[in-house]
């Protein structure tokens, strides 16, 4: 059965070999299993409670925060516009990029990119590549006669595959694979949809390929008949410049064709980059030593202080048979003599000095290291707020190479919606957006556009800068020095800091005629 598997599938295991050969799967496996606290796998040491401080994930979640945060804006412009041999045609091609920035910011709010994008960051934590799927759902309901639409998801490093495992370049790749899991019965009827043989539709059969997911939970499926699953594979190639797809299992073909498209919809950044590898490096990993130290340290501590919090008797038995601590209770004694010279107390254990102090170290410094000091989470006293914001930059500055990679990953899936756009969306289907807080839509012939050359770019502002608690410093600097009034301080707050603003600016406003109609009397 092994030579009649497709050659797609041979390649898939080519990929999986390489992976298993570099320890992704068990990477990753290792890694999320710290994040959601589960750190004491595996372990050996018996007979010690097992306490869990769980310092990765508090790190990890303000690396994620930090890098997202900031609003994100896709812009995209025409290469070819400085040559428009017409104004008509600079016309058009401003007006479609144009409609397509305001597009792409009504997509992001209506798909919840920003929930797309925490899960994008934290794959990329856990395994070091944050990889993005775009296909084409025509099931998509759209409130008007045209249906269907892009839909975006995260894809994990796990299931991608590439020709060229040491070139990081997704777009120059020979193909693409991307693996998941389904059941029989829903690809037994995505094949017959297609076109496929009764012969070829029962060769696609329930396998055990689950064992190599991102995470100890994709072991465990259900195991009744119904919901018995295979491994689909899709595969992404150019022909004459253009992409061409296959869907398959081990040994079926179920779809073949042409996406139409110059681009791959698939699109991934790395959180490190690693030298020669299509992977990169997740900062988990780095982590995971001392993680390791500090709980096993705080559990040595917690079994030392409970077998020696309390004192112990030690007493002679030949001269006291039975030993008592009932309070009050007499204690019979044999012979004469001096009973303290049967009886001695010992005394609680005492600790090490520094211990707790290197435990603490320990867990400072592996915070600090990673950029999450105690004034970057907000743990210290707002004493010196110019100061602490200084300190809290200086913390971001190692997150700006992440921040920059994961922006170049947006700008390509920008690329993907807009080729996809002038693909899909017929010229009589309306294109929505939202402008002053209302939705609009219109429709716009994308034909012209197909060919010219379409740049999109992030922008947004700097991390270090964008930060509620950073705006509100400044505009308090600015009313102490009375360069804003209160009305004014009070708008330009950030979200969320005060309710009611535009009562009391209104409250404002009228004091201030009042106190203006009383001068002037």
């Amino acid at each position: 059965m092994k030579n009649n598997t497709t050659s797609t599938w041979r390649q898939y295991e080519a990929g999986k070999d390489y992976k298993r050969r570099i320890g992704l799967y068990e990477t990753v496996r290792r890694n999320e299993r710290y994040y959601r606290g589960d750190q004491w796998y595996g372990s050996a040491l018996p007979d010690v409670p097992r306490p869990i401080f769980n310092v990765i994930r508090r790190i990890v979640d303000y690396q994620i925060c930090t890098v997202i945060s900031g609003n994100l804006y896709i812009n995209y412009t025409d290469e070819d516009l400085p040559y428009a041999d017409n104004s008509a045609t600079r016309q058009l091609m401003l007006s479609g990029t144009e409609l397509l920035t305001k597009n792409a910011a009504y997509r992001w709010e209506h798909e919840k990119l920003d929930n797309v994008m925490y899960r994008l960051m934290l794959d990329a934590a856990l395994s070091g590549d944050g990889v993005l799927y775009c296909w084409w759902d025509p099931s998509i309901r759209t409130g008007q006669p045209y249906s269907g639409d892009i839909v975006t998801e995260t894809v994990d490093n796990s299931n991608l595959f590439v020709a060229d495992v040491n070139s990081t370049d997704l777009q120059s790749q020979e193909y693409i694979i991307l693996s998941g899991r389904d059941s029989v019965c829903s690809l037994r009827r995505e094949a017959k949809k297609y076109g496929a043989t009764e012969s070829e539709i029962k060769k696609i059969l329930p396998d055990s390929e689950f064992d190599f997911g991102a995470g100890d939970l994709s072991e465990y499926e259900l195991e009744d008949e119904v919901s018995a699953k295979a491994t689909y594979l899709i595969k992404f190639w150019r022909e004459d410049g253009y992409v061409m797809f296959e869907k398959s299992t081990r040994h079926t073909v179920i779809r073949r064709g042409s996406t139409g498209m110059r681009l791959y919809p698939v699109t991934y950044f790395n959180w490190y980059p690693t030298k020669d590898s299509f992977h990169g490096t997740p900062p988990v990993s780095g982590m995971i030593a001392n993680q390791k130290f500090i709980n096993r340290a705080y559990a040595l501590m917690m079994k030392h202080m409970t077998d020696t919090a309390f004192s112990k008797v030690i007493y002679d038995k030949s001269k006291i048979p039975e030993w008592s601590n009932e309070v009050g209770e007499a204690i019979a004694a044999l012979g004469g003599g001096n009973i303290s010279d049967s009886v001695s107390v010992v005394g609680v254990g005492q600790m090490q000095d520094g211990y707790l102090e290197l435990i603490e170290n320990a867990i400072a410094l592996t915070k600090e290291l990673n950029g999450a000091t105690d004034t970057a989470l907000g743990n210290t006293d707002p004493t010196n707020t110019s100061a602490i914001l200084a300190m809290q930059e200086a913390a971001r500055v190692p997150l700006m190479q992440v921040r920059s990679s994961l922006c170049r990953c947006i700008e390509e899936l920008a690329s993907i919606w807009a080729e996809m756009i002038f693909l899909y969306y017929p010229k009589d289907r309306l294109i929505p957006y939202k402008e002053n807080g209302e939705t609009h839509a219109e429709c716009f012939s994308f034909e012209k556009m197909k060919d010219a050359l379409i740049c999109s770019h992030v922008e947004g502002s700097n991390i270090e800068r964008s930060s509620p608690v950073a705006v509100q410093s400044i505009l308090d600097k600015l009313l102490d020095g009375g360069h804003i009034g209160a009305d004014t301080y009070i708008s330009l707050l950030p979200q969320g800091v005060i309710q009611s603003k535009e009562e009391i600016i209104e409250s404002i406003k009228n004091e201030r005629e009042r106190n203006k109609s009383i001068n002037e009397q």
